[in-house]
């Protein structure tokens, strides 16, 4: 479990922070003002920079650690600082009255159920490769 956390992926996990807290300001921002065009476009942006985020970082970590996670570790980051920061905004009650806590857990459980299922095709494709070669093809 050591090598799963490089520093690639550490610096996508404080990239997530800093592009999720400007979101969720944004966010609660846009709502506060009845402003539909700047939540689309928030949310548009958010999801553009954390996939170009994601592609970047975990582009750099495949080539500093060859191992076959099939972006689980990336998936699982992105999941646990967006809901983190989600739920912080609650807590300190940085949320537009518009906004609603509920939402929140929606989105914990259903996006939980898919990482789970991630995790399960991360676990059968990692029993079938080391380090990326798929066992049939190491002894050709």
């Amino acid at each position: 479990m050591k090598k799963s956390l490089t520093p690639f992926l550490l610096k996508f996990a404080l990239t997530t922070t800093l592009l999720t807290i400007i979101f969720r300001t944004v966010l609660s921002y846009g709502l506060t003002q009845n402003n539909i065009l700047l939540t689309i476009l928030a949310s548009i942006l958010y999801s553009i920079c954390m996939f170009i985020s994601g592609w970047y970082f975990g582009k750099k970590d495949s080539n500093h650690l060859p191992i076959f996670d099939i972006g689980f570790r990336f998936h699982f980051t992105t999941y646990f600082v967006f809901n983190l920061i989600s739920l912080l905004w609650f807590v300190f009650d940085f949320n537009s009255v518009s906004e609603k806590i509920e939402n929140i857990y929606t989105t914990i459980l259903i996006w939980g159920t898919l990482l789970f299922f991630h995790f399960l095709f991360f676990l059968r494709a990692k029993k079938k490769t080391i380090q990326g070669i798929n066992k049939e093809d190491l002894f050709d």
